[in-house]
């Protein structure tokens, strides 16, 4: 029930760590965990492996930043490690649940998020204003944020409740597509429409369909346009003859390409704690590797205040990927093409349609425009997907067994 709160006046506390309302129900999850730990599964032992992994790395990677000052690392990391412990013990937690539990937790998540949207859209005022629901007023009242922060985050938690309620009812296809995409659009959201066709239709050619090179040519046909309808900001700013107006175009891609420039400066990764730094240090050079390409293009007015050193203010990719490429380096990418093969291998068994999309829409998001810090849906969407993959192979043994 308190999943969808995102925003709270318990920010005032804690800043973004402790915005979501189930952050007060978090300490009770983890201590459950911990007190169960031996007889966790080899899978959920592995997610807390690579969290103490990074952790590690992280201590390593103070010797990168020794031109900084330590207490400032220290301090800046540490608040880094507290934003993402929230992410894994929602998802340790959801996996120790049955499958009957998860579903109607997502029931009850989804008829919340339902709730938000119909308060949004026909008493706007209600989420627009600072309350104890909305720690802050709206930054743009004309678009929907229901409990979350803003549009997308909205979008991003609309999109997989009723994605988790179709699976659980088995909506049809199609009337999942039409309702959700018009719905969406009305957040206003353009990354959320977008990422939810585009995982719809993939996930409609993987599981429905027969891929010939036909379908393939078509599936093509369907899906350039709207890449290229998703990347219409940065090519308008291209060409426009106004460049003031681009200054968040202009973040985006540096922030991004700031990234990348990491990943090859620290390959272990720069850790939690030297995720600022790293920004500060590589952030130059990617915003000179864009202007070398597109001279003269982008406005850097907004972008380049992140990489004065002691800035903390909005300093992120505002990404999972992104931000993760950074902390992790190498070893995250490892991790995370390994956990993306492992996926594919699972979801192609069961060629469940809503779980599949799930999954795709969950690695568009995060890769394009959403980070995870306070979003707790995410890790329960994932869980979701597991469970319900594990009870599919349980079904199939059983019928094996009968047999």
């Amino acid at each position: 029930m308190l999943l969808p709160f995102e925003n709270t006046a318990l920010a005032s506390i804690g800043g973004v760590f402790t915005a979501p309302l189930g952050i007060i129900l978090v300490p009770v999850m983890l201590l459950l965990i911990l007190t169960d730990i031996r007889k966790l599964p080899a899978f959920d032992l592995n997610v807390i492996k690579f969290f103490f992994l990074t952790l590690g790395l992280s201590f390593v990677s103070l010797l990168f930043f020794l031109e900084f000052d330590t207490g400032f690392l220290i301090d800046r990391g540490s608040r880094f490690v507290l934003i993402v412990i929230p992410t894994f013990t929602v998802f340790l937690f959801t996996m120790r649940q049955s499958m009957k539990t998860i579903n109607k937790g997502c029931l009850i998540v989804f008829f919340i998020v339902l709730i938000s949207y119909l308060i949004n859209l026909l008493l706007p005022s209600v989420v627009n204003t600072p309350s104890f629901i909305q720690h802050n007023a709206a930054f743009s009242p004309h678009r929907m944020r229901g409990f979350t922060l803003e549009a997308s985050t909205f979008a991003f938690q609309f999109v997989l409740a009723c994605l988790l309620f179709a699976r659980i009812k088995n909506v049809r296809p199609i009337y999942c597509f039409i309702c959700v995409s018009f719905l969406t659009f009305i957040t206003t959201s353009k990354g959320g429409v977008l990422s939810f066709i585009l995982a719809f239709l993939l996930a409609y050619i993987i599981c429905l369909f027969r891929v010939s090179s036909t379908v393939k040519y078509v599936s093509t046909a369907l899906l350039l346009p709207l890449m290229l309808l998703a990347s219409q900001d940065t090519i308008a700013a291209m060409f426009a003859s106004d460049i003031e107006k681009y200054t968040s175009v202009a973040t985006r891609s540096t922030i991004s390409l700031t990234a990348i420039v990491s990943l090859f400066h620290y390959p272990i990764g720069a850790g939690f704690f030297g995720f600022l730094p790293s920004i500060y240090n590589c952030g130059p050079i990617a915003m000179e590797i864009l202007d070398y390409f597109f001279p003269n293009t982008f406005n850097y007015s907004e972008v380049v205040k992140y990489f004065v050193v002691g800035q903390v203010k909005g300093v992120g990719t505002k990404t999972f990927f992104m931000d993760w490429l950074i902390v992790g380096g190498m070893v995250f990418l490892y991790f995370y093409i390994k956990s993306i093969k492992a996926y594919i291998k699972m979801l192609n068994k069961t060629k469940d349609f809503y779980t599949y999309t799930i999954f795709i829409f969950l690695v568009i998001a995060t890769f394009f425009y959403m980070p995870l810090d306070g979003r707790y849906i995410a890790p329960l969407a994932l869980a979701f997907i597991i469970k319900t993959s594990r009870e599919f192979d349980k079904v199939n043994a059983n019928r094996s067994e009968g047999l």
